[in-house]
């Protein structure tokens, strides 16, 4: 097998090296850092469980072309073509405006609290929960992964932002051992994530519940720790965890093993000078090259569930100020689990309408504009700080419509 789906719609998700079964796959480094499989064509044996397992070996018409560098002419080349499978989908019939009833719970979430309550649901069937921490191993490596929850006292792990590609290869023995085993399972991911989780269970099993977040892209983990080493020159060794969120603020805060801030800075305010790394990600310079293309960034969904923040909710609506959370019950067990929801949090029925409206990724993925473009040419030579350069025109028209909101006016008075 020379490849297993067009580079540019990779989304790293490695359910081809995890189902490979010669474990001739491994993910390596591309551009900006991004995870692409690599086939060691020497202990491949053509067998086509990469490509079968691929979502967007599917969704891109690539199987033709894969299925023929499988052994011509055989009787197994045309039973694995007709044995692919597309990924169904759905469009919400309803949205939900929604924040934790508990305020310990609701102020400590980066919005609403959706995926906490979500999670302690879950927990509380007997269950068990995925989803992305940022923080140390038990290796003392610091980095942004899927891990593994089975007690509400390792919650927190999961808790708040992570604008950082994170890796599910570590979790999805797991995940498949525990939904065989029967135990209610929350998976909690990206939507190119869920789509992987679900071919992974082709079945839908009643036990698995798998949510996906409203992403907007995702830059490399390789890409934001290179950036903490050399950019912020905060050794690795002493991160003990990182947040994106402050309630309604956007701010890094990177934290050592004593709670000690390491780095922090001003809340984002559109002026592009407060972080490199963020504002990088607020304008879509850092994303995988899929991301500029995926077919997820719509109203058509592919978990039970989908959720993020509730962007450009109507002012009539009695929310708090901490931030609300968007949910999307797509399937019937999703809309099962919305009811649930109702006992630990307010919900407010809304038009489907006014949460695509609020937020970009509900309607089309990020354009991939020339700035885009020049930026991911000229950082192989000059390196992430050339996105100045590129965005300047955009920061001093922001700074003066700034002074000139912000100018103290004029006393025509005389004395």
């Amino acid at each position: 097998m020379k490849d297993i789906c067009p580079h540019n719609d990779c989304t790293g998700c490695a359910l081809c090296a995890f189902v490979c079964p010669k474990a001739c796959i491994t993910m390596r480094p591309g551009a900006l850092g991004h995870m692409y499989p690599h086939i060691d064509a020497s202990g491949c044996i053509d067998c086509g469980a990469c490509v079968r397992a691929c979502p967007f070996a599917v969704s891109s018409g690539f199987v033709a072309s894969a299925v023929s560098s499988v052994s011509s002419g055989s009787a197994a080349s045309s039973s694995f073509a007709a044995s692919i499978r597309s990924v169904p989908s759905a469009v919400p019939g309803t949205a939900f405006a929604a924040w934790a009833k508990d305020s310990g719970e609701y102020l400590s979430s980066a919005s609403g609290g959706a995926a906490s309550v979500l999670s302690r649901l879950i927990l509380s069937d007997g269950g068990v929960v995925y989803g992305s921490t940022a923080g140390s191993d038990g290796s003392g490596r610091f980095g942004i992964r899927h891990i593994r929850v089975d007690s509400e006292d390792d919650l927190w792990r999961l808790k708040g932002s992570k604008y950082v590609h994170s890796s599910i290869t570590g979790v999805l023995s797991q995940l498949r051992d525990d939904v065989r085993g029967g135990r209610p399972v929350l998976f909690t991911g990206m939507p190119c994530q869920a789509v992987a989780v679900r071919k992974m269970f082709p079945d839908e099993p009643e036990n698995l519940l798998i949510v996906d977040l409203v992403c907007h892209g995702v830059p490399s983990e390789a890409f934001f720790l290179e950036y903490v080493r050399k950019n912020l020159k905060i050794s690795l060794s002493s991160v003990s965890s990182v947040t994106f969120r402050d309630g309604d603020e956007f701010r890094m805060t990177v934290k050592g093993e004593d709670g000690k801030v390491l780095y922090t800075h001003r809340p984002l305010s559109g002026l592009r000078i407060e972080d490199l790394y963020y504002n990088l990600f607020m304008d879509g310079f850092t994303y995988r090259d899929s991301c500029y293309r995926c077919p997820y960034a719509g109203m058509k969904r592919v978990s039970d569930m989908t959720i993020g923040d509730f962007w450009g909710l109507d002012k009539s609506v009695p929310a708090p100020g901490h931030g609300v959370s968007l949910i999307l019950p797509v399937t019937d067990k999703g809309k099962r689990f919305a009811g649930r929801l109702a006992a630990m949090m307010t919900l407010v029925s809304r038009p489907v309408g006014e949460a695509a409206a609020g937020n970009d990724q509900l309607r089309s993925p990020r354009h991939r504009s020339i700035r885009i473009r020049l930026f991911r040419r000229l950082e192989k030579i000059f390196g992430p700080s050339v996105y100045y350069v590129l965005v300047f025109d955009l920061m001093l028209r922001r700074r003066l419509k700034y002074k000139k909101k912000f100018a103290a006016p004029k006393n025509n008075l005389r004395p």
